[in-house]
């Protein structure tokens, strides 16, 4: 018991010895020079948004055959992003197209019987001319005379025809031109492009499914339209300024086709 008395005072004089030398023994300190007009910084959680969003969709309906844009893209201006099959619509073009080939040959048609109405007209209006002077030098007779005028009074009214059909065949050319550009225009509508110079942030859809009118297939931003709301404890929300700069870093990049100074690294407070 003795020796277990010895050895445990060794040991706490040990422990004791060791603790002195930890808390008392001198420490190295590095002095650093003092700094003037340190900034201040104030940190806040936000998320990262764009003022000008789109989800954009076909204008008409029918099944997707493919997608050229993906999450995360840069797209320009008038860029394909999709398209839908055109079978269908390539047919309705093909139909006005013949209609407006078969209206340009019945304007054809209308325009020679013009030409030819003319002709008749001119050559009953010398026969008539011819008629009466005869008549007045009593060589022919009245009756031959009126069978004359009454030649050229038909001629007259065949011309009337002529053209009045020609009118009628030009106002159907031009309705079947319509036709045409309608057409034209929505087979158009079965290509899906980006209306701005945009980021594509979702694709909701996959090639082979059948979408209707207005159904979004992407979510665009503009890039340009990129901003940061940040919330800052109002304690320290006092110290902030109007038109003060500010700087972000983003934890988890909500844009993968962005680093972090085009996420608006350069940020000034607006409100």
């Amino acid at each position: 018991m003795r020796k277990l008395w010895m050895l445990g005072a060794v040991a706490l004089a040990g422990l004791a010895a060791g603790g002195w030398f930890l808390t008392e023994r001198p420490l190295t300190v590095t002095v650093v020079a003092a700094e003037a007009g340190v900034p201040l910084r104030l940190y806040g959680l936000g998320s990262v948004e764009a003022r000008v969003l789109s989800r954009v969709g076909f204008e008409v309906g029918a099944a997707l055959v493919s997608v050229s844009a993906d999450a995360g893209d840069a797209v320009k201006a008038g860029q394909e992003l999709a398209a839908l099959h055109p079978a269908e619509q390539k047919a309705r073009v093909a139909r006005a197209l013949a209609a407006v080939a078969a209206n340009a040959a019945g304007q054809a048609k209308a325009d020679a019987a013009v030409a030819r109405a003319q002709a008749v007209l001119a050559q009953r209006i010398a026969a008539n001319d011819r008629q009466k002077e005869l008549a007045r030098q009593e060589v022919a007779s009245i009756q031959r005379a009126e069978e004359a005028q009454r030649d050229e009074d038909v001629a007259r009214a065949e011309l009337a025809l002529a053209k009045a059909d020609l009118a009628v065949i030009r106002a159907q050319g031009a309705d079947v031109e319509a036709a045409l550009q309608l057409e034209l225009t929505l087979l158009a509508h079965h290509r899906l492009v980006a209306p701005y110079d945009a980021v594509v942030v979702a694709r909701h859809v996959e090639p082979g499914t059948v979408v209707k009118s207005g159904d979004p297939i992407f979510t665009l931003i503009d890039p340009a339209t990129v901003w940061i709301q940040a919330f800052i404890d109002e304690e320290r929300a006092g110290q902030l300024a109007l038109g003060q700069e500010g700087s972000s870093a983003c934890g988890r990049n909500p844009l993968p086709s962005f680093t972090a100074p085009s996420l608006g690294s350069a940020l000034k407070v607006i409100a």
